[in-house]
């Protein structure tokens, strides 16, 4: 009985070295993967900026920043704003990958056993990279879309007598007061978004039953109020160019962060400083029987106007109510909340009830 044991064990030992030789390999699968990936997005990323400029003349490239549409030097900058592109969104990835590990991370997940709601996050990634959304809302934005940044600094200038310049300040404090003003518009626009009005431009952003750093990119193509409410406001108030551009590759490398699968508050500093993934969660939360907060990047403008709420670990609960297909092909889904918004810009029916009209 002995030998029989001792016999099978024997026969035991070549199918472990097998199995992990076996596991081994996958995980190299899925990290040639991953390579293979980031050269598919360095590709798109690269090839989205030429299409942009021959589907939109080149008048449109300084839209919304503080130069004209006839100033030179435009090209320099619209490549060094697709440089910083390039480099936030793989930056924030690699980011939780060292926090959470490979196996935790969004990327592995976005390739290796992806869930429906992250492959519609892949598919909004894609298209926001190749500027496809940018494109159709420039589009939607019509006539207003053409004004620059330049052009209502000087009509207010010349109407109010009123010029903001923070020139004289030292670069990295111009970029961190442009970035508390940014902010600050960026909580009323995202307070706006969750407006009767227009909250289905912004639910298929909140559709999403699980977080990876690409679910910041879920934004619907007709979901415009920042142009209006923060980039020319900010080009009004004396922002370059430059300064736009880091500003806003600042806010969008937090953005992607407060959506990554990172389990963390961040202490004091995600309390108060910059919102932490944990809270960002609370935000998406599914249950609505308490009042949506933590809307801004900087805690700050929560805490101010009464709509902190708190943090959540990774077992809350996300997404939203409405149904949502959940995969690569999005496009009956953002038709659908498309017509619901403009169904939506109609004042609200009054109903006739017996004994009067409410």
């Amino acid at each position: 009985m002995a030998v029989s044991e001792t016999a099978g064990a024997g026969r035991s030992h070549p199918s472990a070295p097998s199995g992990l030789a076996a596991a081994r390999a996958a995980d190299w699968r899925e990290r040639l993967t991953m390579l293979g990936a980031i050269a598919a997005y360095a590709c798109l990323s690269g090839f989205g900026g030429p299409l942009l400029r021959h589907l939109i003349p080149g008048s449109f490239a300084p839209l919304f920043a503080a130069s004209g549409p006839a100033e030179r030097h435009v090209d320099q900058q619209q490549l060094l704003g697709a440089v910083v592109v390039l480099l936030t969104a793989p930056g924030a990835i690699a980011a939780e990958a060292l926090v959470v590990g490979w196996r935790g991370s969004s990327l592995r997940r976005m390739f290796g056993g992806v869930s429906a709601s992250i492959k519609t996050d892949v598919a909004f990634f894609a298209l926001s990279h190749v500027q496809f959304t940018d494109i159709v809302g420039k589009v939607m934005m019509l006539g207003a879309s053409m004004a620059s940044g330049l052009w209502l600094r000087r009509w207010i200038a010349l109407r109010l007598g009123v010029e903001v310049d923070l020139g004289g300040l030292f670069w990295p404090a111009r970029v961190a007061v442009y970035f508390a003003i940014f902010t600050f518009l960026g909580y009323w626009a995202h307070r706006l978004y969750h407006t009767r009005v227009f909250w289905p431009l912004h639910r298929y952003h909140h559709a999403a039953t699980d977080f990876s750093v690409i679910n910041a990119e879920r934004a619907h193509p007709a979901a415009v109020l920042e142009t209006f409410l923060i980039n020319l406001p900010m080009a009004a108030l004396g922002a370059s160019p430059l300064v736009l551009i880091y500003v806003n590759a600042l806010a969008h490398g937090q953005s992607l962060i407060t959506h990554s699968r990172i389990d963390s508050d961040w202490g004091w500093f995600g309390r108060w400083v910059l919102q932490s993934p944990n809270h960002h969660r609370m935000h998406h939360k599914l249950d609505i029987t308490r009042p949506t907060g933590n809307f801004s990047l900087l805690p700050i403008w929560d805490h101010l106007f009464g709509t902190w709420d708190g943090e959540a670990g990774p077992s809350l609960v996300i997404g939203v109510d409405a149904p949502y297909r959940h995969g690569l092909w999005i496009w009956p889904d953002v038709w659908r909340d498309f017509c619901e918004f403009c169904r939506g810009l109609a004042p609200p029916k009054s109903t006739v009830r017996s004994g009067g009209t409410a």
